[in-house]
């Protein structure tokens, strides 16, 4: 009986441990997401590394029905995109809520609220953006999401 009950504990914490560690890995791949996109606001530049997306991916707006587009496109779509941004006088964006709930192993929802300011502070405008992330090769990477209203982010 102490050791069934052993095990079980065992088990449990480290399903936990899993979980804590995703989550982990997930916040890791979204601060990167922020620091491509403010280093593009800052010097114009896209770095190449981290890799967000995967191979293809499936983005939708209230604007736009959904589609799947492949990784290349996705990137040269995010500096068209970081471009309008610069031109509307957004010097800098963060997320002001980040919310991970994973799926599975290797599936998750992250729904989060982005801040876009000015170079004086100002709040320029927020918007809510959700995705799906997969877990492939041991990164976790972005493979669908949405662009929608902050007040409807499930946080």
């Amino acid at each position: 009986m102490r050791f069934c009950t052993a095990l079980i504990l065992l088990l449990l914490s480290s399903s936990v441990l899993a979980g804590g560690t995703a989550k982990a890995q997930i916040n890791t791949l979204f601060e990167g997401y922020m620091a491509k996109y403010n280093h593009f606001l800052e010097h114009g530049v896209l770095p190449n590394t981290p890799e967000l997306y995967t191979d293809t991916v499936m983005l939708m707006s209230s604007r736009s029905k959904p589609s799947v587009i492949t990784l290349a496109q996705m990137n040269q779509q995010v500096q068209v995109f970081l471009s309008s941004l610069k031109a509307d006088g957004v010097s800098y964006v963060k997320w002001g809520k980040v919310s991970i709930h994973q799926l599975d192993d290797n599936i998750a929802l992250v729904s989060n609220i982005a801040e876009r300011y000015t170079k004086t502070g100002t709040l320029h405008n927020k918007v809510g953006a959700s995705y799906y992330v997969y877990l492939i090769d041991g990164q976790w990477k972005i493979s669908a999401f949405a662009i929608h209203n902050a007040k409807n982010t499930l946080i």
